[in-house]
Formats: structure tokens, sequence, C-alpha cells
């Protein structure tokens, strides 16, 4: 990784990028795998469903995720194959598709941001009020200066 940076880069800056690379790949894949099954592919697109609360179009979906239809369709295809979905042909324009998350799909993501959250809590809790709120600033406005600097 550090010859990909930057000789001139400040230490702590090198550091914290291997702090973080660490956190990502560390051994306990636990956490790192249920962020990002609840960020992306099948648990994102339930998750999207649940809050909608209506049927939605794939394009809908596509845009939310910010991913190609052909992404969106293979996803649907495995939910629908796995009773978490249904689509159905919108009876106002019978060129759409609708998807609607089933009772199946509820029950699966609800369990998912349940442990996720489970787990969220448990860190913020040990972590203190003051801790808490000091990470929340700082990863706003890590965010913040990543996306000033993405331009």
């Amino acid at each position: 990784m550090n010859n990909i940076l930057s000789p001139d880069e400040p230490e702590y800056v090198i550091d914290a990028i291997n702090a973080f690379e660490k956190i990502m790949v560390s051994d306990d894949f636990s956490v790192s795998e249920k962020i990002a099954r609840i960020s992306q592919g099948e648990n994102f697109v339930l998750k999207i469903l649940l809050k909608s609360e209506r049927p939605v179009s794939p394009t809908y979906l596509s845009e939310t995720m910010n991913t190609t239809k052909g992404r969106i369709s293979s996803i649907l295809k495995t939910l629908e194959k796995k009773g978490k979905i249904e689509r159905e042909i919108d009876k106002e324009n019978r060129r759409n598709i609708l998807v609607t998350i089933t009772d199946a799909g509820k029950a699966h993501i609800m369990s998912e941001l349940k442990s996720m959250y489970n787990m969220m809590v448990g860190a913020f809790k040990s972590l203190g009020e003051e801790e808490t709120k000091e990470i929340i600033r700082l990863m706003q406005k890590l965010i913040s200066a990543m996306s000033e600097n993405n331009n």
C-alpha cells in the first residue's frame, strides 16, 4: 500500500490509511460482512422495498442503488427464487414491472437489520456518550472532506 501513496504524505495520514485498511479486512470478518450485506446487493434491495412500503420499479431500485439495471435484474431474479420478493405487471401501464417485498423478505431483512443495529448499539454503549458523539462528528467531517476532495 505504501508504494501507492506519495512519499510526501504526512506519517499520520499513512498510519490512518493503514489502520482503516486493517479494520476493513480484519479477522473479525463478521463485522465488515454484516455492514457490507446491509449496504449492497440483495439486502439493500430488501431494505429499500421495506422502507418504500409500496411496489417499486426496477428502474427506481437501479437509480436508488446507483447500479445498473442488469445488476438489479440479477438480484431480483435471485430474490424471487428465494421467495423474498414478487414481481408483477403494473396494471396501469402493462409495459412496467413492479416489485413488492414478501412477508419472508420482510422477516429476513428485519432480522438482518436487528442484528446490525444490536451490534451498533453495543459498540456505542461501550464507547459511551462522549466518544460516540465524537466519532459521529469525526465521521461526518471525514465524509465531508472526502467528498470535497473527490472533485
